[in-house]
C-alpha cells in the first residue's frame, strides 16, 4: 500500500496515474488511519525543522505519529532529505539518486525560470544579464538552457573547475556589482548584505525554500524577490507528474 501526501496538482495526479497499477491513498492531511503503508510518499519540500509540510498548498504542522502507519520496513520517499526527516531513523529514500527524476526535473525547473524572467523582465531575454548562484543539477539545467538562448548568464560557485571567464568564485562575486537579475539555486546564503548593498533595482529569483534575505534592505535598494517554489509542480505538472510516476513504480520494483 502507498500513501501519496497531496501536496500539489502533480501528486493528485500521480495518485491518478497510479491508482489502478498499485493500491494506494491520497492523504489530504496527517490523520493517522487504521492501516499500514508500504511506503509514503512526502511533499517534494519535504519535512521542516519545525515538523511542517505542505499539504493542498497549505503548511501544516506533522505528528511524528504519522509515520506510525508505515510498515516495519516501510520507506519514506522525498525529493528533499532534511535533517530532521534523518533525525526520525525512518527508511528514507531519496528521489534525486534517481537519475531520469532529477534531470527532468532540473530540465523543467530551468524551462520554469526562462517563463519568469519572460513574465518578470521588460527587455528582450537577449538583452538579459543574469548572476546564476550555484551550479549543481538544476544550475547547469538552467545555464545550458539560458546560454542557448544567448542570454548573458554569470555563475558564482565556491570552486571554479571551468576555464570560461564567466565562471567567478563566491570571493570574486564579493567584490563585484551584481548582475541586473539574480538566480539562487544555492543552498548556502551567498546573497548577503554587502551583496545587497552593491543592488539597484535588481530581480532576484529564489529555487531554494530555506533561504532567507534582508527583505527591509532589499526594499530599500528596490529590488523585486521571487521565491518561486517547485517550479515543475507549477509549469509543467504533467510532466513532472509522469517521471515521478515511473520513478515511484521502479523503486516499488527494486523493493
Amino acid at each position: 500500500m502507498l500513501g501519496i501526501l497531496n501536496s500539489d496538482t502533480r501528486m493528485n495526479i500521480v495518485y491518478q496515474q497510479l491508482k489502478d497499477k498499485i493500491d494506494c491513498i491520497l492523504l489530504d492531511d496527517f490523520s493517522v488511519l487504521k492501516v499500514k503503508f508500504d511506503a509514503i510518499v512526502l511533499p517534494m519540500s519535504g519535512l521542516r525543522d519545525d515538523d511542517v509540510m505542505v499539504v493542498r498548498g497549505v503548511e501544516m504542522k506533522c505528528p511524528v505519529e504519522f509515520f506510525s502507519m508505515l510498515n516495519e520496513n516501510g520507506l519514506v520517499i522525498t525529493g528533499n532529505v532534511t535533517p530532521r526527516l534523518k533525525q526520525l531513523n525512518l527508511n528514507i529514500i531519496d528521489l534525486n539518486q534517481y537519475k531520469e527524476f532529477i534531470d527532468t526535473n532540473s530540465e523543467l525547473t530551468a524551462e520554469g525560470v526562462l517563463y519568469l524572467l519572460i513574465d518578470n523582465t521588460t527587455k528582450s531575454i537577449k538583452d538579459l544579464d543574469v548572476d546564476l548562484i550555484g551550479y549543481g543539477h538544476s544550475g547547469k539545467a538552467i545555464y545550458n538552457l539560458l546560454t542557448k538562448l544567448n542570454i548573458n548568464v554569470r555563475v558564482i560557485r565556491r570552486e571554479v573547475y571551468e576555464k570560461q571567464p564567466n565562471f567567478i568564485t563566491v570571493e570574486q562575486y564579493s567584490s563585484l556589482k551584481p548582475y541586473p537579475i539574480i538566480i539562487n539555486t544555492s543552498l548556502t546564503n551567498i546573497i548577503d548584505d554587502l551583496t545587497i548593498k552593491k543592488m539597484d533595482e535588481n530581480l532576484i529569483i529564489n529555487l531554494v525554500r530555506s533561504s532567507s534575505f534582508n527583505d527591509i534592505l532589499l526594499r530599500q535598494r528596490h529590488c523585486r524577490i521571487i521565491h518561486a517554489g517547485p517550479l515543475p509542480a507549477m509549469f509543467s505538472f504533467e510532466t513532472a507528474a509522469k517521471v515521478l510516476v515511473n520513478t515511484l513504480l521502479d523503486i516499488f520494483y527494486e523493493n
